[in-house]
């Protein structure tokens, strides 16, 4: 029968905070979160998790009270998120780099009434939620003084947390998670990796993705410290691995593109590293690579946000040939089953689903959605519920099962879940679109999203305006690599959009970009070969947009590193993506840099032509 379960354990009067608060009668004085030069000890953080959580109290948060975090990567966006938490409340995660829209659409949806951010954002949005800065009251819960804070969070069937995903209708939708299977997860995860509080953990992934909960609290639970990474270290290959070589980091978690992205900035000494890697579907060679490089332990872990976080776990050896997704962690079930939901044999291909504590109570305020998604489970007796995931797998002996793809129009991009249908009705909001398909070529780290559009006249606005209209709806991660415009779409026998079809047209980046001008000097001519080598393209213009011609971020960090290597430059990745990524804009970088990096003596003789 293709059904695993794993063990069962104890979880239920557990609490994420409980577990900390442990830590810190045992290691107070040990630090337990660094950002930058800003560092807290393990007593530091749960006095001012308590005195934040006491004002979070006075303004009317309580049990289950919806708590909104607009903040940037610090240690204060941890302290936050906890102190929410022992205030009773459950965190709904935003990220200031996504549009404003789109964060306002999440405020308004789950009727937020307090809002922890910072000075900076404290006018941002035009919502009904009270706005707390926490760097405006920092000091004043971080000094010495009474602790004014009962504690409401007392079970494990408590909200912990709301994550907004990817939605099919066009706007995202809300997974509620209760602290037990939070829980679950983080001890089970514990126990596979066999932490002993040693460990320097990293954290890297915006808090709107799930696997941030893996990252921040892994440590902190088992009595280890936190490195918490900022906004310009987490994107830039180069800084990340300068961060974990000199941090000694020894616990991380990764998609599969950031590592890539790590192991092109130079990253290769990885001894003692304990590492998950998932997300989304990655090779075996990188996984080899990775323990080349002297990883102690390389995990593979499988799940999605409405199991919370990862429900199964492979630890891969040198030994072998492909990636499994595992078996389940504690106190989970996992089922293969076909359309009449009974399950299938060995090597045939079935639905997954996943039972047990880490099943999400369900969607915000979307219960035809949750009545479609979670399901009785046909298997139980005692009427426990299952959580139909839309991937396609099918177990190759007893224990392995192998990921074969999704039976929907949902995706897995550089680690993130993506509704084709969400970006589709993002671009036609552009009220000179009649339709948009969107599909995904490629795999891993070179998979691309392309954007194929119908206009209601011949007028077509320049890619780059099309482009920058998306961007100010979507998140940057479900922004198009690729724009062309189409007069009509490929059709199948049943007259349904060819998207296999639309997937095989090559990209007209000459039309797509209006006159194509060449490059007019040799650096220009230098970064368009680079450009041509990474983007896998025979011609470019000096106006073209990188993004645009099908660049993402891991592409983005190998430019740079080509960049510096061919010009003897320190170009930041974060310089690149504050400019529109031209040729000519890129040129223009490459030579303020050189001139950056002169003296006056040399400045002189260039101009003098010496």
């Amino acid at each position: 029968m293709s059904v695993l379960h794993g063990e069962q354990r104890n979880t239920k009067e557990i609490t994420l905070l409980g577990l900390i608060e442990q830590r810190a009668l045992i290691v107070p004085d040990k630090v337990a979160l660094k950002f930058r030069n800003e560092m807290l000890t393990y007593a530091e953080v749960c006095h001012a998790v308590n005195r934040l959580a006491g004002k979070l109290q006075q303004s009317g948060v309580g049990k289950e009270s919806l708590v909104g975090i607009y903040m940037d990567r610090s240690e204060k966006m941890i302290v936050s998120i906890l102190a929410v938490m022992k205030a009773g409340g459950a965190y709904v995660p935003l990220d200031p780099a996504h549009p404003i829209e789109r964060n306002k659409y999440i405020i308004e949806k789950s009727h937020i009434a307090i809002l922890l951010s910072e000075s900076k954002y404290e006018h941002i949005f035009d919502v009904s939620a009270k706005n707390i800065c926490v760097d405006q009251i920092w000091n004043e819960i971080t000094s010495a003084g009474e602790e004014n804070c009962e504690n409401r969070l007392q079970g494990g069937d408590q909200l912990a947390y709301v994550i907004f995903t990817s939605g099919s209708t066009g706007n995202p939708k809300g997974v509620e998670v209760e602290h037990e299977g939070m829980v679950n997860y983080l001890l089970s995860v514990s126990e596979h990796l066999d932490l002993n509080g040693s460990e320097h953990g990293l954290s890297v992934v915006t808090i709107t993705f799930d696997i941030s909960i893996s990252e921040m609290f892994l440590p902190l639970i088992n009595g280890g410290t936190l490195i918490v990474a900022d906004n310009e270290t987490a994107k830039d290959g180069s800084l990340l691995a300068k961060l974990i070589e000199e941090e000694q980091i020894d616990l991380c978690g990764f998609t599969p593109s950031t590592a890539y992205m790590l192991l092109d900035a130079g990253l290769r000494n990885l001894q003692g590293m304990k590492m998950l890697i998932g997300g989304e579907p990655w090779s075996i060679q990188l996984a080899q690579d990775i323990l080349d490089c002297g990883c102690s332990q390389l995990w593979n872990v499988y799940g999605p946000t409405e199991t919370t976080i990862y429900s199964t776990m492979y630890q891969i050896t040198k030994a072998d040939t492909y990636i499994p997704i595992g078996a389940p962690i504690s106190q989970t079930d996992i089922y293969v089953l076909d359309h009449e939901l009974k399950p299938v044999e060995t090597g045939v291909e079935g639905e997954l689903y996943i039972g047990g504590i880490g099943v999400a109570r369900g969607y915000f305020e979307n219960p035809e959605l949750t009545e479609e998604r979670f399901i009785p489970n046909p298997l139980d007796a005692n009427g426990g519920r299952i959580y139909k995931t839309g991937d396609v797998v099918k177990f190759v002996n007893e224990k392995d099962i192998v990921y074969i793809g999704r039976s929907d129009f949902q995706v897995k991009v550089h680690g993130y879940r993506i509704e084709l249908g969400e970006i589709e009705t993002a671009i036609m909001k552009h009220a000179a679109v009649a339709q948009a398909v969107v599909v995904v070529s490629g795999e891993n780290a070179e998979a691309k999203i392309k954007a194929y559009i119908k206009m209601k006249t011949e007028d077509r606005p320049a890619v780059s305006d099309m482009k920058s209209f998306v961007e100010g709806v979507l998140p940057y991660y479900m922004v198009p690599n690729v724009f062309r415009y189409v007069d009509e779409y490929p059709m199948t026998a049943n007259l349904k959009v060819d998207r296999k079809a639309l997937m095989l047209m090559t990209d007209d980046v000459e039309d797509q970009n209006g006159e194509f001008v060449a490059p007019r000097n040799e650096i220009e001519e230098m970064v368009a070969d680079i450009w041509k080598q990474l983007l896998n393209i025979d011609k470019v213009s000096v106006h073209d947009d990188f993004l645009a011609l099908g660049g993402h971020s891991l592409l983005a960090n190998r430019m740079v590193k080509q960049l510096n290597n061919t010009f003897g430059t320190t170009i930041k990745l974060v310089e690149i993506f504050s400019r529109v990524m031209t040729i000519e804009e890129i040129a223009s970088l490459v030579e303020d840099n050189l001139f950056a990096n002169l003296s006056e003596e040399e400045i002189q003789a260039l101009v003098d032509g010496e």
